[in-house]
């Protein structure tokens, strides 16, 4: 370990210069084997040492100085209101006797830490929520096709019912026609046809009835049919929403465990600073 200087003066001359080249928030601290004779605060970091104070013999930069080792360390929050990595090197003169010591405290980025944290911890969530939504919408999507596939049951069932509801029709219309003919030879009967003529009158009285039913419910099952294709148009139009819905929530939750990958290589960076 090399760390010889003609005086702690000649190193104190430097220190400025190099606290402006290095790219990074720091403080520097010189002391000879009992106290500080000079300190130079960082724009964040200052642990408020005064020229002139002594060293406090469990103090690192005396343990440096005394075991003439390198050392460094992490200084927890709770001692100066933030975290900060901390070294303290041994200085020697030209003949190799150790007199005194440099100490140099950059801060450390627990705010980014935290913040990466934070982001990881929220995304987390938000992947979660997300892959919830994927499945909800992946069976919305399944209930429609079902319904899709009913509706148009629904109008397939509506067509047969429409024509059970004209062969109704087509034998009311004969019934109706046999009653009239019925009625012509009760007449040619006479008295005699007279109970056969109240019957064939009273055929087609039924026939007429049902004739004008069947047109009731031919009109209900075209209404009914109508609304059915609505209904199916509206349900293929969800479905292909549903599906889009499922497909772009899925490249959202894609993206995000992208993000969460770079967020914890943001981590990883911030806690080598």
């Amino acid at each position: 370990m090399n760390n010889k200087v003609e005086s702690l003066e000649s190193l104190i001359s430097l220190l400025p210069i190099i606290q402006a080249a290095v790219p990074a928030d720091m403080s520097i601290a010189v002391c000879d084997l009992t106290k500080f004779i000079a300190y130079y605060p960082g724009e964040n970091i200052s642990l408020g040492i005064n020229v002139g104070h002594e060293l406090n013999p469990d103090e690192p930069l005396m343990t440096a100085m005394l075991e003439n080792k390198y050392f460094r360390g992490d200084v927890p929050a709770e001692f100066y209101g933030f975290e900060f990595t901390g070294t303290a090197i041994p200085v020697h003169n030209e003949q190799g006797v150790v007199i005194g010591g440099v100490a140099v405290q950059i801060r450390r980025h627990s705010e980014l830490i935290e913040l990466a944290k934070q982001i990881v911890i929220a995304l987390s969530q938000a992947n979660e929520r997300i892959v919830k939504a994927v499945n909800g919408s992946n069976v919305i999507a399944d209930l429609n096709r079902q319904l899709l596939v009913l509706s148009q049951e629904g109008s397939e069932s509506v067509e047969k019912t429409d024509q059970v509801v004209s062969i109704i029709k087509n034998v009311a219309d004969q019934s109706n026609l046999l009653g009239l003919n019925a009625s012509i030879e009760a007449a040619h009967a006479g008295d005699k046809g007279r109970g056969f003529g109240i019957v064939a009158s009273e055929i087609r009285k039924l026939s007429q009835e049902t004739i004008n039913s069947t047109k009731d419910i031919h009109q209900t099952l075209q209404a009914l049919k109508e609304v059915t294709l609505q209904i199916g148009d509206a349900i293929s139009q969800v479905a292909s929403i549903s599906k889009e819905q499922a497909v772009s929530t899925e490249q959202i939750s894609e993206f995000i465990q992208e993000i969460q990958e770079m967020t914890g290589q943001l981590n990883d960076f911030a806690r080598k600073l």
